[in-house]
């Protein structure tokens, strides 16, 4: 143990039902175990969880209270259901949550402003964006970040997805404020969970995937990080995400009024969800799908959600983890192969991880000689040069097994059996 949390140890052994603290295995930091520990005792409803609570507290830091359409409000009281009656939260994840839940309201009240002050925003047009989409684990963050380095590309860097608003300039871009605030809670959430930038690195100035924005509507799958939000989860199976995309296409639009480029590239897996709702969105969109072996996808996508489980749960289940993942990913699978077939595979571009892997720079060149985007000696000349400077691996290297997390390679191939026969050439 640090000689730093000295102090701390003294007073973990001084306070009745704290020994726990000492347990080697337990996750996190000695405060945050100690948090927890308190959490146990005292009980965590202490840690308010009520969204009229929190709708208020987003008022008050804002000085706002417009918010647009209110459709948010039902996303917004079943998520903090699950939480409060089934995530299995401690008193960090409760902390954690109700964080992050308030920041993402306070950015619906500042995009509501911004919007109303600047109604020509709503006039931009978002023709031809790239989306990058496919099984979590597939190499998107690679590809996206490779294709950023085109300076015809507009990206969404990963300040932006967190503090959206207001809008970016150009002569402000590359040292804006809100830079070194998001570098801030990266580099907690390093502290937290050490673990979890070997798996999937995040960096202030570097493209990151959209599900920042998809959140404003409080509607996403991305709160699985924080535990499991079951009943919340399956009422988002339910709805048909349109309200969701033509939300977050204003936010696209508040982004670009500042600062366009020739067309966006943007990610996430999580639009494997919303496909539907994103084609009708962006009639023009180009779906670049990547493809890797599920064996190696699956378990690499649990190791991930485990980092944060841990911190957030102290009932976490690695083992229970798997089959709920693989089925849900799987069947993500089953819908993406079905749209498909609906709109046409002239919509969609596939790209195998092995080949990105093998040869980067080969594989954007071809992908953006198929979206029909002239590729320059400048970008490139940039692309190779970020290469040689981010190498994989470099934050650790991400360990994970099939067995870790409840599964076999023979299980997880039989429910990927359409997806692997459809795409073998890309796997």
């Amino acid at each position: 143990m640090s000689e730093g949390n000295g102090p701390l140890l003294g007073l973990a052994r001084k306070l009745p039902g704290l020994s726990s603290l000492l347990d080697a295995d337990a996750p996190g930091p000695l405060p945050i175990r100690m948090l927890n520990a308190a959490g146990h005792r005292l009980g965590n409803s202490w840690i308010g969880l009520d969204p009229d609570d929190m709708v208020a507290r987003a008022e008050r830091s804002t000085r706002l209270s417009d918010w647009g359409e209110d459709k948010f409000r039902d996303a917004l009281d079943r998520l903090l259901e699950s939480a409060r009656s089934e995530a299995r939260l401690n008193a960090m994840g409760r902390l954690m949550i109700r964080n992050y839940v308030g920041r993402i309201l306070e950015n619906r009240l500042k995009v509501e402003r911004d919007l109303k002050a600047h109604p020509s925003i709503l006039s931009e047009q978002i023709r031809r964006p790239v989306f990058i989409v496919g099984l979590p684990r597939t190499g998107s963050t690679l590809l996206q970040r490779l294709l950023a380095r085109d300076p015809a590309v507009r990206s969404l860097q990963t300040w932006e997805t967190m503090y959206p608003s207001p809008p970016p300039e150009p002569s402000t871009y590359d040292c804006d404020p809100r830079i070194p605030l998001t570098d801030k809670r990266l580099k907690m959430l390093d502290w937290l969970a050490p673990g979890f930038a070997a798996a999937h690195e995040l960096i202030a100035g570097e493209p990151e995937e959209c599900v920042g924005l998809l959140q404003t509507s409080l509607k996403s799958y991305c709160f699985d990080l924080f535990g499991d939000f079951a009943s919340y989860r399956s009422w988002l199976d339910a709805d048909d995400q349109r309200a969701t995309y033509a939300y977050y296409r204003k936010i696209l639009q508040l982004l670009q009024w500042g600062y366009p480029k020739d067309h966006w590239v943007l990610k996430s897996p999580f639009h494997l969800w919303g496909l539907d709702a994103l084609l009708e969105t962006f009639p023009d969109a180009i779906i670049v799908q990547t493809h890797r072996e599920p064996v190696q996808v699956v378990p690499s996508l649990c190791s991930l959600l485990s980092v944060t489980h841990r911190l957030c749960s102290d009932s976490a289940q690695p083992e229970a983890m798997g089959p709920v993942w693989l089925e849900r990913l799987a069947a993500a699978m089953e819908t993406v192969m079905n749209a498909r077939e609906r709109v046409g595979e002239d919509r969609f571009v596939d790209i195998s991880y092995r080949r990105l892997a093998a040869n980067p720079v080969k594989v954007a060149s071809e992908l953006n000689d198929r979206c029909g985007f002239a590729l320059s000696s400048t970008a490139v000349t940039a692309m190779r040069a970020w290469l040689g400077s981010n190498q994989q691996h470099k934050r650790g290297v991400h360990h994970y097994t099939l067995e870790s997390f409840g599964l076999d390679a023979r299980r997880v191939n039989q429910a990927f059996a359409g997806y692997r026969k459809r795409f073998a050439d890309y796997l």
